[in-house]
């Protein structure tokens, strides 16, 4: 997926977002922003979560953190861990078990800060989550279920802090369904999502680091990702816009091997899935 115009203005608020993370002073903020529209001017038509990558990196060299989501990040995963129960008990009473946990993966992906439109606050999620889960939901599960029993293993690309409470659920259910499950998380910090580090200290499931960036790269992904994202006897599901953002750039590669879960926040990915925004995603490929 390439930069739509709505793509200019929300990278720029999401660098302002991070900026007001790390730094008081707004000269240090002029610079951050000032040296991402610099480099916004000369990628023209690059992947959105690309030119995220680049400003998460100049954000880091100013202000000399490696992680500015962090404190958030922990917020997040101790919000989570309160509104498990009411995702337990969403799964429990659902008729349709898959379905159910398609939704709850779909719908914790909203917990994503600075996302232009997209109002997420970790204070206000709670109040919202039970209804989350039963909004309106685009996607094939018959195909779902159809891969589901056709693979019997899963790499299961993670996304953000937070959500991983809730991924780490559904990772269980598919363990029960005797689906062999391997977690990708990223290798390093960037924005809010969970690092293959963190994820270690939450269960005793393999994990394997996945790329640096916002996404998926071919380029920078580690040896192992790449080797369970090109197996033919691996299932993909890959969670989260910045996923796809990347990855439907190659996506065709993988094809009836890939299962994107997410909610299109912004226009322009909702675009590209065709669906309206704000709708809960799961997408086969």
């Amino acid at each position: 997926m390439r930069m739509a115009s709505d793509c200019y203005s929300c990278i720029l608020d999401r660098a302002k977002f991070g900026s007001d993370l790390v730094f008081t002073n707004d000269k240090d903020k002029l610079k951050v922003l000032e040296e991402l529209l610099s480099f916004m001017a000369c990628h023209k038509g690059d992947v959105p979560a690309l030119v995220g990558t680049e400003r998460e990196k100049i954000i880091q060299k100013y202000s000399g953190n490696p992680d500015p989501y962090k404190a958030l990040k922990n917020d997040s995963n101790r919000l989570a861990r309160e509104l498990m129960p009411i995702a337990q008990q969403f799964y429990e009473k659902s008729e349709n078990k898959l379905e159910a946990l398609i939704r709850i993966a779909a719908a914790s992906n909203s917990m994503e800060f600075g996302v232009k439109g997209h109002d997420f606050d970790n204070s206000t999620f709670g109040t919202t989550f039970a209804s989350t889960l039963g909004e309106n939901f685009e996607g094939d599960l018959t195909e779902v279920e159809r891969r589901l029993n056709k693979f019997d293993n899963i790499f299961y690309i993670t996304d953000n802090s937070g959500e991983i409470i809730f991924d780490l659920f559904v990772i269980e259910k598919l363990k029960g369904m005797k689906k062999t499950v391997v977690i990708g998380a990223k290798s390093e910090p960037v924005l809010n999502d969970i690092t293959a580090q963190e994820v270690q200290g939450m269960t005793e499931g393999k994990i394997v680091p996945t790329s640096p960036i916002v996404g998926i790269s071919l380029d920078s992904i580690s040896l192992e990702a790449l080797d369970l994202l090109s197996n033919p006897k691996w299932l993909v599901i890959s969670k989260g816009m910045g996923n796809f953002e990347t990855m439907s750039e190659f996506d065709s590669r993988f094809k009836g091997k890939l299962i994107y879960v997410l909610r299109a926040k912004c226009q322009p990915v909702a675009d590209a899935l065709g669906v309206r925004k704000g709708t809960l995603v799961v997408k086969s490929i």
